[in-house]
């Protein structure tokens, strides 16, 4: 299985390195270089993950950075499954202005500059994503549009992202549905999720505790990791006027679950 798996991730990264070919070039010893210095940060890269509200067993979660090009293959349900590429050379560190987004992404989602408890705009970034079916047949592509903010003090492993997409409501993940933690506002459903992630290396065999917590929801394991990390993971998603919405909270505990609802609504607001 972890055999097939790496074979997996190597054909979805050379694939998309050969898509970017007139960017850039990679040979292969940076390719494998690529993979072992997944998590080096110093170096330009970290691990891109969009975990969405999917089933547990049904997610895998891969990302690898070259260089300035960052490739995130997530698997969805029903042997589909979401590639997405995102480039560092268009990263945004201004609050950006409406027109400029609509510029890039060809619309205009709803956001903000801050969110209270002390989350304020750090950056913006796009991404390209299509949904492929078991045989590599594109079946949609969509922007994303890519918000990440910070408050002061935050520790490494502490990130909180919005990602709006402009997609058809029949494609909203269909999974959520059987969340049965929603909440409404102002007649647009909030979907709320609060599970345990694991990012653990390549060769990592889950334990049988491991199995029982996947099985009951409770947990998500990702590979990427060069050592085992592990921390709470917060979402909130819901669908308005054309576009999807997702904020991740990771690791920032003191963020309870009305603190969550509420950055949707204040989102829903705009």
């Amino acid at each position: 299985m972890k055999g097939k798996l790496n074979e997996d991730i190597d054909k979805k990264i050379i694939g998309s390195l050969n898509k970017k070919a007139e960017e850039m070039s990679v040979s292969e010893n940076m390719f494998f270089k690529i993979k072992n210095d997944i998590r080096k940060e110093d170096e330009g890269g970290f691990l891109n993950m969009r975990f969405g509200f999917l089933k547990v067993k049904t997610l895998i979660i891969v990302g690898v950075l070259c260089i300035a090009t960052t490739i995130t293959c997530v698997a969805a349900t029903n042997g589909f499954q979401w590639i997405s590429t995102s480039s560092k050379a268009s990263k945004i560190n201004q609050f950006p202005t409406g027109d400029s987004i609509k510029k890039m992404i060809g619309y205009l989602p709803k956001y903000v500059e801050s969110f209270e408890g002390g989350f304020k705009f750090d950056s913006l970034n796009f991404s390209n994503s299509s949904l492929e079916d078991e045989s590599g047949k594109v079946v949609i592509k969509a922007k994303n549009a890519n918000f990440e903010y910070k408050k002061d003090g935050a520790k490494k492993n502490q990130s909180l992202f919005m990602t709006a997409t402009a997609i058809d409501k029949a494609y909203f993940n269909k999974e959520i549905e059987s969340n049965r933690d929603v909440t409404e506002f102002n007649g647009i459903k909030i979907y709320y999720s609060n599970i345990q992630r694991k990012i653990v290396p390549a060769d990592y065999k889950q334990t049988e505790e491991d199995i029982k917590l996947i099985k009951e929801g409770l947990l998500d394991i990702a590979f990427g990791s060069d050592e085992i990390q592990e921390y709470n993971s917060q979402s909130v998603a819901w669908y308005d006027s054309g576009i999807e919405y997702l904020i991740t909270n990771n690791a920032y505990d003191e963020v309870d679950k009305s603190a969550m609802i509420k950055m949707a609504e204040t989102v829903i607001n705009q």
